[in-house]
């Protein structure tokens, strides 16, 4: 008699995947993450930009012509050097007409400015250039006697509108410098960076988790849900890790950016005026601090030896004044300003006065504004004309005065 026994029953074993969790895996995750953070991303990406990001955003603005085919570049530091990739350009073809372009700048310190105009002898005709704000006002304004020849520029001379940069008949590289005197840091420039970084990496880890899950999916049976969360969890995990390596370079500039002090500004506002004279001698300035307008409380300023755009600089007195006058010139002259605004130290515009704040007091035959420019006339035997700042225009410039320093 014989008998017959049944092999034991083995269960078989539980599948498992090269995706599973486990601190070895999530160690060596963590250990790559890190090493691939810190190689260096030329391009820093913004996987998702910011779709209301205020009206602080600071653009370039400029208004110029050309009298060649070519093309201009404007450079902008970020206390990190002068590069091609923190540059803008832009074609430009001959024309008598300016034409403005304005360009977004992005959320940095800007330390330097340098513009690369027409090569080969080429003429850059410009009428402004200045820094502004989404909403326009004006933050900063680079008039002629700021522009510094650097190399293969032939001259900067003036125009009655404005300014031609001139290279050199060989020139290959022409370029010139800003003066900036401070640097310019827009307002609110970290809250929207930070903003720019959780929401990239969070766009980028959620992106990458996805990614992670649809390879597991397609290479793993979980064994129930439980299995199925603990997997989804180790994924949702490697992709934070991950994430921030897609914007390490948003990340990085934007600590070192947050990490820039401006220098503190010296105390001092000053008038300035953007102008054009046939007779180019001497202007004055004279404020009242209640004691009416008398030779104490002024100052005189000497024109530059030419009738083109030029800028007069007016220290302003620093207690509210109760009002300002001009003596343009003295003698008999045509006058045409194009701008006048109270700047601090650091040449930041604080208030721009509107032109038509500007009223005839005395021997001034006419005084009328004309497509963005004051035309202003002397009598025929004037000696001593005078335009004085209309009433509405004080509190402005005394708000300005009273108002606080910030960087």
């Amino acid at each position: 008699m014989t008998t017959s026994s049944n092999p034991p029953h083995v269960e078989p074993p539980e599948p498992t995947s090269w995706l599973g969790p486990s601190w070895r895996r999530l160690t060596f995750a963590a250990l790559l993450a890190v090493i691939a953070f810190l190689l260096p991303q030329e391009v820093p990406l913004e996987w998702y930009p910011l779709n209301n990001p205020g009206t602080d955003i600071n653009y370039l603005e400029i208004s110029c012509a050309s009298d060649k085919v070519g093309e201009v570049q404007i450079f902008y530091n970020l206390s990190t050097g002068i590069t091609e990739l923190n540059s803008i350009k832009f074609p430009i073809s001959p024309t008598e007409q300016t034409y403005t372009y304005t360009f977004p700048l992005p959320d940095a310190p800007i330390t330097e400015l340098r513009i690369d105009p027409i090569a080969q002898g080429g003429a850059l005709t410009i009428r402004q250039m200045r820094i502004i704000n989404r909403r326009g006002e004006e933050i900063r304004r680079f008039p002629r006697d700021m522009f510094r020849p650097l190399h293969e520029i032939a001259a900067i001379s003036p125009l009655p509108d404005g300014w031609r940069i001139i290279s050199t008949p060989t020139a290959k590289d022409p370029y010139a410098r800003l003066e900036l005197i401070a640097p310019i840091v827009p307002v609110g420039m970290n809250h929207r960076n930070l903003l720019r970084c959780l929401l990239s990496t969070g766009y980028l880890a959620m992106m990458l988790a996805i990614l992670l899950l649809a390879v597991l999916t397609a290479t793993y049976r979980p064994q129930g849900w439980r299995d199925f969360f603990v997997h989804a969890g180790f994924m949702a995990g490697i992709a934070l890790l991950f994430a921030p390596v897609g914007n390490r370079g948003l990340i990085r500039n934007s600590l070192h950016y947050a990490r820039f002090e401006a220098p503190a500004l010296s105390p001092g506002l000053s008038l300035e005026l953007d102008l054009a004279t046939n007779r180019p001698t001497q202007a004055q300035l004279f404020w009242d601090k209640g004691l009416g307008f008398n030779e104490a409380d002024s100052l005189r300023v000497a024109y530059e030896d030419q009738p083109g755009l030029q800028t007069l600089r007016f220290p302003l007195p620093p207690q509210p004044i109760k009002a300002l006058r001009f003596d343009p010139l003295d003698g008999v002259a045509r006058l045409q300003i194009r701008a006048i605004r109270i700047v601090d130290s650091a040449q930041n515009t604080r208030v721009s006065l509107p032109l038509v704040g500007l009223v005839a007091s005395h021997e001034i035959a006419t005084l009328r504004l004309n497509d963005e420019r004051l035309l202003l006339e002397t009598s025929p035997n004037a000696t001593d004309p005078v335009v004085e700042f209309a009433p509405a225009a004080v509190p402005l410039i005394n708000r300005a005065l009273t108002a606080p320093l910030s960087r």
